[in-house]
Parts: C-alpha cells; structure tokens; sequence
C-alpha cells in the first residue's frame, strides 16, 4: 500500500496528492454514477435555451465527459459530436450513443479542435472550457467551428469551487483545516464565474448577441452513510482529500456526514448550486 509523508504539522490539502488518473475508464465510470447528476440538469437548461433545435441538427459538445448532454441531444434526433480528451470518456461515451446513427464520440483537445471551420449549427461546453489550460484558446475554437447564424452556450460555475459532492468536500476540509488554505482557482474559473467577465471573453473570441442567465443545477442523492458510501469512490479523486492519511479522511467524513444533514430533507439530499449559462450567436463578416 502506498504511503503518503507525515500531516501532522503540514497545511494538509497542500501536501501533493497521489498520481490521480483521470483519463481512466475507471473515472468515467465513478463519474457518470456521482458527478454527472450535478451536470445533467445544466445540461437539458443549455438544451431548453436553443429551442427550437431543428431535427438533425449539427451539435458539437465541447468537454462532453460521460455525455449529459450529447446523450439527450441524440435522443432528439440531433447529430452529435462529442469531444473529451480523456480517452476513458470517450470510450464511456461511445457506449452511450452506440444506439444513435448520427452520433459519435472522439478523443480530442477542445483548444485545439480537429474539425472544419464553419461545420456545426450548435456548440456547447457544459463546464469543460473553465477547466482547459488555454481556456480563451477553446473559446476560439468553439467560434470558429461553429457556422454563421449557428449559436453557442457554456456553462460555468458562478461559485468556487463548483457544485454537489465538490462543494460539500470543500466545507468539509475547511471545517477539519480551517488554518489551510484551499488550493488556488484557476484563471479561467476566477474568470467565467463572473457574467460580465463571460461576455467579454465570448465578444474577444468573436461571439455576438451574448447573454449571460443564472441556472440553479440540484444534485440529489440519499442522505446520511448512504450518501458517503455513493461518494466514497468520487472522494478519491479529489486531489486535497487523497492526499490526506486515514486518520485525516476519517475527520472529513465525518464531517461530510454533519454537512449534509443540512441539505437532507426525508432521507434525501438535495445540494443547489448556481451555474452561469452563456448563449451567444455567429454573424457573418459581411453582416
């Protein structure tokens, strides 16, 4: 069994985690069962705000992971194409929307798209773009496949640092640490949890029409142990709490159990979490 260096007298979401894979098939599966519930209603909203979406559509999902929204895009007869650059997603997603003739998925970097200029009618990035490296370069490339007349929306989370299980881990660990600081946000977080910030980084990559709304997403779940046992799994690919050693882990669990009592209601957790959703369109030079 791996060990880790001694917490005792260290910040302890700062001592380095273990490797953590997440281009695995192993992720993909812990995600789709725990985290995807937190994306999958931000998913249908984005849907809901292009209505209507003409059948056969041309759809490009940007940072599609375990696909919740290219599945229900599928499902209405769109043809999808999902873009992650976890190879364990995709092939998760391949699985997915075996079923549907005009849908696939590839492996591929969404800040640096293998696809034709001008190729699709609708793009979307339900909180991929604020997790890419280069994140205005994926904005970029979300503008320049998409078609003149074509719309696009990302999703971003409005607060650090995201929503569901991830928010409840973070009040758990500053509840445990409180002399700790969290690791930093990234630019590209900082950046699009702000709307105003989202607009002007959508009309820098070249998008018009811009408008930012708030959409509250709800994570549900059984309460009390039920909930940490769903979460046990997911817990160990957040690199703050695999870092720590099983006296610590067993602290935040704990608090974790206290957390969510908050949240519960009959047996049933619900974690509301506000999500910002941009929906921008593609004009022509000539326009």
């Amino acid at each position: 069994m791996a060990t880790y260096p001694d917490t005792s007298n260290t910040p302890n979401w700062q001592v380095s985690a273990p490797a953590i894979d997440y281009m695995s098939d192993e992720f993909a599966r812990v995600y789709e069962l725990t985290g995807a519930r937190v994306t999958a209603p931000i998913a249908v909203e984005a849907l809901r705000l292009m209505e209507p979406v003409p059948f056969q559509s041309r759809i490009l999902d940007i940072g599609a992971g375990a696909g919740a929204l290219s599945v229900p895009a599928a499902f209405s007869g769109a043809s999808v194409v999902a873009v992650d650059i976890a190879p364990g997603m995709v092939r998760l997603l391949s699985d997915r929307l075996a079923p549907f003739p005009f849908a696939s998925a590839h492996v591929m970097n969404g800040e640096d798209l293998r696809l034709p200029d001008n190729s699709f009618d609708l793009t979307f990035s339900i909180l991929g773009i604020s997790l890419f490296r280069d994140w205005e370069k994926g904005l970029s490339e979300m503008h320049r496949v998409l078609r003149s007349g074509g719309k696009a929306c990302i999703a971003s989370w409005k607060t650090l640092p995201g929503g569901g299980p991830f928010m409840v881990m973070a009040k758990a660990l500053r509840t445990i640490f409180p002399d700790s600081p969290p690791p930093p946000a990234s630019d590209a977080f900082v950046t699009l949890a702000d709307p105003a910030r989202v607009a002007t980084a959508m009309q820098s990559a070249g998008f018009t029409d811009i408008k930012v709304v708030e959409f509250e997403t709800i994570w549900k779940g059984y309460g009390g142990r039920a909930y940490l046992d769903a979460m046990r799994e997911l817990h160990t690919y957040m690199a703050p709490y695999a870092a720590l050693n099983d006296a610590d882990r067993q602290k935040v669990d704990d608090a974790v159990l206290a957390i969510i009592e908050d949240y519960t209601v009959d047996s049933i957790v619900e974690i509301a979490s506000p999500v910002l959703l941009a929906i921008a369109g593609k004009t022509s030079p000539q326009a």
